[in-house]
Formats: C-alpha cells, structure tokens, sequence
C-alpha cells in the first residue's frame, strides 16, 4: 500500500471517529428532548422508571466519561488521533506557560465585563428558580473543564490534520463544536429563553477564548488548568448558573 493510501485511510477513520461522536450527541440529545416529560406507552413507561433508579446519576456519568474521554482516547489508541495535534505532546512548557497565563488572564478580564454588562441587562427577566450557587464545586467544574477541552481537542484535531493547517483547523474546530451545539433542541430552546441563554452564551464564549488560547498555547495539559480557573472566576464574580457540557 502506498504511502498516500495510508494517510487516506488515517484520515478518513478519523473523520468517522468524529462522526460517530457527532451522532451519538445527536441521538442523546434528542432522545433527552423528546422524554424531558412523561410519555405514555412501554418505553416512556421503560424512560420513567430508569429515572427513578437509585444509579442513574451513576450511569448518565459513567457514559458521559465514555464520551467525552472515551471516544478520544480509542481515536488515540487507533494512531488516527495525534496527541501532537490534540496538545498531548511535543510540548514547549516554558512558553505555553508564559503565553498561557497572561492569555487566560485577559480572557478572564474580557468574559468578566462582558457577562457582566449582561446579567445586569437581563436581571429584569431572569426567573429566581433559575438561579443557584455561582461557585459550583470546584471539582464539578473541573471535571467538565477536562470533558470539554478533550472534546474540543478531538474535534479540532480532524481539520488540523486535514488542512495542516493550525490556525485554520483550530477554528474549525471551534464551527464543529458550535454545530454539535446547535443541532441539540434543548440548547436551541435555551437560546431563546432569558433564564436559559446565559449557559449557552457563556459556554459558547468560552468554548472561542480556549480555541484562541489553544492556538498558542497547544497544550492541553495547561489548558484544562486555565479553563477551569477562568470558569470559577467567572461563576464567582457574575452568578453565572452551571450547566453540564
């Protein structure tokens, strides 16, 4: 086989890895959607007891790891994912760490006033039961600071490999990331809802400051730490609500 065929077939398998990832969000999101209230019928019956399970947090966890760690890591083991690409290795420590920081500091100085500026815009129409602790475990949050950058490394590193292209590749990734969003009817309806947008815009900003942070940084290690560290200064400042990934 030569040389070329090789790399199609790397690249391709890729491609289906984050296809697959891409329908399983798909198929979650919508099925979440469409059993958020009691259906009539054996499996709405089926839907209803498993809520009622003592481990179904366990569960929805346990696959969520499989998701957001597990679909990355098997795209690795396969050598069709680069932890080159992904910012796993070859890393320069010295200079991630000093771009990295004065980086996420200013993402976290921007998001501050900017979220700012927008909870006092929308303090009239946000719904009290819509609000909850601002400093959400610490753990919680970096337990979805780690799922979301990998999440956002494995889609980025697709159109990296394909374009070699890192500034160009790691915006499309961040496009792939936002479609994935999109195509979810719950974030679409929380779009739309004073006491829902802020989750979907402040992830979404988020999700653009790492891209950007990334792209000089390129190491993920690092940028988990810097994410979460943004994120718990922005939740303790603004009273931002949490929300899963």
């Amino acid at each position: 086989m030569s040389v070329l065929g090789v790399l199609i077939d790397y690249r391709l398998e890729l491609a289906l890895w984050v296809a697959l990832s891409f329908v399983l969000h798909a198929v979650a999101s919508d099925l979440a959607w469409h059993y958020r209230r009691p259906r009539p019928g054996r499996l709405g019956r089926w839907v209803e007891g498993l809520r009622s399970w003592p481990y179904t947090s366990w569960l929805l966890q346990g696959l969520r790891f499989l998701y957001y760690i597990g679909i990355p890591y098997l795209a690795l083991l396969r050598g069709v994912a680069l932890p080159r690409l992904m910012g796993l290795s070859g890393l320069d420590w010295p200079r991630g760490v000093s771009l990295g920081v004065p980086l996420g500091g200013g993402a976290f100085l921007v998001l501050a006033l900017i979220w700012r500026w927008y909870a006092r815009a929308i303090a009239g129409f946000t719904h009290p039961s819509a609000e909850s602790d601002p400093a959400a475990n610490w753990w919680v949050v970096l337990r979805e600071a780690i799922y979301a950058e990998s999440h956002w490394a494995f889609y980025r590193c697709l159109p990296i490999l394909l374009l070699d292209d890192y500034y160009t590749g790691v915006f499309l990734g961040f496009l792939l990331v936002s479609l994935e969003w999109w195509i979810s009817p719950a974030w679409r309806a929380a779009l739309s809802l004073p006491e829902g947008a802020p989750n979907v815009l402040m992830s979404w900003s988020m999700a653009f400051a790492m891209a950007i942070i990334f792209l000089f940084v390129r190491n993920l290690w690092l940028i988990v730490p810097i994410h979460w560290a943004i994120e718990m200064g922005c939740r303790k400042v603004l009273a931002v609500p949490h929300r899963e990934a």
